[in-house]
């Protein structure tokens, strides 16, 4: 995680001269931005302002040089034409990956705002991030943009504001990030209903940050009181929204009723101990008539378990909740969570993965020992799937790059095989045509259709293929069971790639095959894409090659349990590897399933790894995939 000390801003020193970032990447960025954007006219100098304010917030969120560098630069393929083979030029694949997946976040919003619902537009939003850092780097942005509202019609401020409240404010909601939601809400709120926003600060009497403070005296004064009695208990706070105590106004509630705008939540190790820490609030201070409510002895319809009370502190009303770990864990990311309760409905697609990114995030705040884990964030939630829709407005989930054909099979095999034509948002469209996110389409059917060979090129869905393969008579291959070969001589000026099958790794026995004259590609030694080749094309290698890094992948079976994540991570981290991705499936009965794809120097430090995550308490099955 980078330091806040590595920011000297954009101002000038006494010699006049421009100081930068105390980073060459993020430096090259400010460069780039400044050039591109001709900050010597007005309209240019603004936007370069509103870049590097949002590269400032990335900073104060604990994100690498790389997703500031990136935050820096998202928008200039629109505001300045800069192509993204420019951007990946000066500043690198990486960095151009993020501006690419932001510019497709903001097109999918763009495309589909008046078509679809921003609840589900939201969704598919959520849905189809390949990195999550992009999307940090929109939210930021659509925050500075509705903090920083000049230049912006009335009309466009209330769209910005619409799009804040409806699509991004749910979207933290989902992933856990409170504080950047509360912000979108009341930024919102104040821009779409100035008079009400302005009244309910009124009627608190105090700034935000002042209020901040008032609960940090209260974390403290609390954190006082138990830790002379309890050890392990951790504390977390917060001051309600405004937006949030808007919510509570709309439901019918008097703001002098509302007892919760201050609020402590304790988490503890065990049920006993709720109670004991009960016994201890309330025998120091004063509770609040009628707000004790014991969710643990009666849990809500949904699940949720915890202890409410409310107490005076200093004076002030301060909600307290008290909760175990197991109910902390389920009450954020199972049924229980804000998102499936309140307003925002249940995403059934994900849900499972989200509590897998939250975890995440809270990891990231928390760690301070690898800023390098933010590059888990890459995880998206279906890398390979987008949302199109029929023309009643019914989702169809299809892997990415999917045709009309796969649309129609989806929909029922009689819908696929008496396929004929389809169209596209309303216009005609070849059936090799791919279909994009929030896309409507309509299939055109005729009664003596006949399935070609050559749909099964661009048929990408398993089921469309199956019945393209059924109906033409295509039997599946009979598998073959082939033997590898082992270690040999391999020099380090040979041109050479390693097989991504089945990432070998100093210390494995390994086998080359030659692909070309002058190219090797190095395999483990009983990876079956060896024995598939004729004899003359093997060879005899071994580990003499220069030192780098090795993608290696690590599938984990385990009970799902709370703190399973940061667990792995942290067995991973101090073993000084880093993770480039995660995926994780959840069955019912929350059996897990994830895959870590881990850089490695060699198969001991592999080894390693795999045995202590395999010790984990929870954890059925670690090995290498």
């Amino acid at each position: 995680m980078p330091s806040k000390t590595l920011v000297v801003g954009l101002t000038r020193d006494a010699s006049g001269r421009k100081q930068y970032w105390n980073s060459d990447l993020v430096r090259k960025a400010c460069l780039l931005a400044e050039k591109e954007l001709d900050t010597q006219t007005r309209q240019g100098k603004k936007e370069f302002e509103h870049a590097t304010r949002i590269a400032k917030n990335l900073l104060d969120y604990g994100f690498d040089n790389t997703t500031i560098a990136a935050g820096i630069v998202h928008e200039l393929e629109e505001k300045a034409g800069t192509s993204a083979e420019k951007i990946a030029l000066l500043l690198g694949k990486e960095v151009e990956s993020i501006v690419t997946e932001y510019t497709k976040i903001r097109e999918i919003e763009k495309r589909n705002l008046e078509k679809i619902s921003r609840e589900m537009l939201s969704t598919i939003i959520l849905a189809t991030a390949k990195d999550l850092r992009a999307l940090f780097i929109k939210i930021v942005a659509k925050i500075e943009t509705l903090q920083r509202s000049e230049g912006l019609s009335k009309s466009e401020l209330h769209a910005e504001a619409k799009g804040g409240l409806h699509i991004y404010a749910p979207i933290c909601q989902k992933l856990g990030l409170y504080e950047l939601q509360a912000l979108l809400e009341d930024n919102s709120l104040k821009i779409m209903k100035l008079k009400v926003y302005n009244r309910i600060k009124t009627l608190l009497g105090k700034t935000g940050e002042e209020r901040n403070r008032e609960v940090e005296k209260a974390i403290a004064g609390f954190s006082q009181l138990i830790g002379r009695r309890r050890k392990g208990v951790v504390l977390y706070g917060r001051a309600k929204s405004i937006y949030s105590i808007y919510e509570k106004i709309q439901q019918g509630r008097r703001f002098e009723e509302i007892y919760d705008l201050l609020g402590i939540r304790m988490v503890c190790n065990s049920i006993r101990e709720c109670y004991e820490l009960l016994g201890i609030v309330h025998s120091e201070y004063k509770t609040v008539p009628n707000q004790f409510t014991d969710y643990i002895a009666n849990p809500k319809k949904n699940g949720y378990r915890s202890i409410h009370t409310a107490v005076f502190w200093d004076s002030v009303p301060i909600e307290v909740q008290i909760r175990t770990w197991e109910m902390h864990y389920e009450d954020e990311t199972g049924l229980a969570s804000h998102w499936q309760y309140k307003q925002y409905a249940e995403d059934r697609f994900f849900d499972k993965k989200l509590s897998w990114v939250k975890q995440l995030v809270e990891w990231h705040r928390a760690s301070q020992e690898d800023g390098n884990l933010v590059h888990s964030l890459k995880m998206g939630f279906d890398q390979n799937r987008i949302f199109v829709f029929t023309p009643k407005q019914q989702v169809v989930v299809l892997p990415e790059g999917s045709s009309p054909i796969d649309f129609a099979f989806a929909i029922h095999s009689d819908l696929g095989r008496k396929c004929l034509k389809a169209k596209v948002n309303g216009k005609i469209v070849p059936l090799s045509h791919n279909l994009e996110n929030a896309d409507q389409v309509e299939i055109i059917t005729g009664n003596h259709v006949e399935i070609k060979r050559h749909w099964l090129s661009f048929a990408k869905s398993h089921k469309a293929q199956a019945k393209i393969k059924q109906k033409l008579g295509i039997k599946p291959p009979k598998k073959k069971m082939l033997l590898g070969k082992k270690t040999g001589v391999l020099t380090s000026d040979t041109n050479t790639r390693i097989a991504k099958c089945c990432n070998p790794v100093p210390g494995d026995e390994i086998a080359g095959v030659r692909t070309t004259k002058r190219k090797i590609s190095v395999h483990r030694a009983g990876c079956s894409n060896v024995g598939s080749v004729l004899k003359e094309k093997r060879l005899k290698i071994n580990w003499d090659i220069a030192k780098r890094d090795y993608i290696v992948g690590i599938k984990v079976k385990a009970r799902d349990s709370p703190g399973l994540l940061p667990a792995i991570l942290k067995i991973i981290s101090k073993s000084n590897a880093a993770i480039s991705s995660t995926d994780a499936k959840t069955s019912k009965n929350k059996i897990l399933q994830c895959r870590f794809n881990v850089k490695i120097k060699n198969i001991e430090q592999l080894d390693g790894i795999i045995g202590k995550i395999a010790g984990l308490p929870t954890v059925f099955e670690a090995g290498r995939e």
